[in-house]
């Protein structure tokens, strides 16, 4: 994993060398009379995932064909803003997690701490699988590179570290259920070929042990973002079961450029969940960053859910989608209004749900935290700038608010202005640190600890 200080948020990153990297510019398309009302964002993603001439036809056609609807219902899709607006910054969203649970970097042990993979086993614990690496930029000691795992039996309440490797592998793991029987993790390993690796799986019998089985590299140059720009390094990828085989999502780390970003998420389609290839179709690529790790999760009635961390103008939160066609097409955008990088979903056998996420302090290191959705009363927005963050919040009094730096476990309100009533509370903080140092700054609300 890469924590750079260039990109501003928490990267789960391979140790691998450089892949081609194919720069290719979006064609523009030529005004016509169409039969449908195509949008700049709409346009720019039917150029961009199926090319000019298929953006003209459509553009230009009478009656869409089968073919043309599919094409234009996934970027519409796609393009559309999230609820709230374009940029979501001036709207309050209603909060629906709770904070239960974080550990900061350099604890037990252990190093630089981030990417959490959660589990529930069939006696009812969850596994929280994270990768403990290093970290540049500080002088951490501790780490291998390796995965290792803390437990909870309180359903994520409270959490135990365990001793050892769990998975040996030096990148973030995607773990499952097994439909076969037993678990199943995924992770990018060197292929024999230099500066190439592997999406590989590895196997289990009890979620605590993993055998490294096979896997395949992955051509990226055809997941393009809005500019028309190929994909390079790709993040941990998130794995699902799905009729025709398996389904994934990894994110580009873009490495190697520079801010201002506008990362796309990479759809990885496999028939046996050992070869992989781009999905060119599926890819989400926006005007706006995606800032980190993708989610895709099977959720407990069975629809898969997609939830993209992104930095829009400014606003942070996580973009929702879901599908009941194994990801043939998604919904329309929902939100939640959290900061959460590399988000990670589980569904509880007692109806509980859990978003686990991390995030990164450039004095201390990552971070771990588990949240349980909740029903409340709040609705809040987050904006951060550059070394600075202000939320909004309509349902809380100033003594119902903590502002949290909770890779550092620091209370940090005395330093807060709030101003304002339960109608409209004004929140800000600002740190004297520098681009970064408001990744680990949450507002927590009331006793539950709402969060955003």
């Amino acid at each position: 994993m890469v924590n750079a200080s260039t990109i501003g948020g928490l990267l789960a990153r391979r140790h691998i060398a450089a892949l081609a990297l194919a720069a290719v510019s979006a064609t523009v398309v030529p005004a016509s009379v169409s039969a449908v009302s195509l949008d700049t964002p709409t346009l720019r993603c039917l150029t961009t995932k199926y090319g000019a001439k298929v953006a003209a036809q459509i553009r230009a056609a009478k009656k869409l064909s089968a073919a043309q609807n599919k094409q234009l219902a996934v970027c519409k899709a796609q393009a559309a803003p999230p609820a709230g607006g374009a940029s979501a910054s001036g709207s309050l969203t209603a909060l629906t997690y709770s904070l239960l649970w974080s550990v900061g970097s350099q604890q037990g042990g252990l190093g630089n701490v981030s990417d959490p993979a959660l589990l529930q086993l069939a006696d009812g614990s969850i596994r929280l699988f994270f990768k403990n690496g290093n970290e540049p930029q500080i002088p951490i000691s501790g780490f291998d590179n390796k995965i290792h795992s803390y437990v909870s039996r309180d359903n994520g309440v409270t959490w135990t570290l365990e001793s050892g490797v769990r998975i040996d592998v030096g990148s973030p793991v995607s773990v499952r259920v097994a439909e076969s029987g037993g678990y199943e993790a995924y992770g990018w390993v060197p292929s024999g070929t230099a500066g190439v690796d592997a999406l590989t799986r590895f196997t289990s019998s009890d979620g605590y042990g993993f055998t490294r089985g096979s896997g395949s590299a992955v051509v990226t140059a055809a997941c393009k973002n809005s500019d028309g720009g190929s994909a390079g390094f790709l993040g941990d990828a998130q794995v699902v079961k799905v009729a025709s085989g398996y389904l994934a999502f990894a994110h580009d780390l873009a490495s190697g450029k520079s801010a201002p970003f506008k990362r796309q998420a990479c759809k990885l389609v496999s028939t046996d969940g050992t070869t992989w290839s781009v999905d060119a179709t599926g890819t989400f690529a926006f005007a706006y960053d995606i800032q980190t790790n993708p989610e895709l999760y099977r959720n407990a009635t069975g629809q898969l859910e997609l939830l993209l961390p992104v930095d829009n103008a400014g606003s942070k939160y996580l973009e929702v989608r879901t599908s009941t066609n194994d990801g043939a097409s998604w919904s329309s955008v929902s939100k939640i209004p959290l900061y959460a990088a590399d988000p990670e979903r589980l569904d509880l056998s007692n109806g509980d749900s859990l978003l686990a996420f991390g995030n990164f302090d450039h004095t201390k290191g990552g971070l771990l935290a588990v949240a349980r959705k909740a029903r409340g009363s709040y609705s809040a927005n987050r904006v951060d700038s550059t070394s600075s963050v202000s939320w909004t919040v309509k349902g809380a009094s100033s003594t119902e608010v903590k502002v949290m730096n909770l890779c550092t476990s620091q209370d940090l309100t005395s330093a807060a202005k709030v101003s304002g009533s339960s109608t409209s509370l004004a929140v800000s903080w600002s740190s004297t640190g520098g681009p970064g140092s408001t990744n680990c700054v949450y507002l927590l609300i009331g006793t539950s600890r709402f969060i955003i």
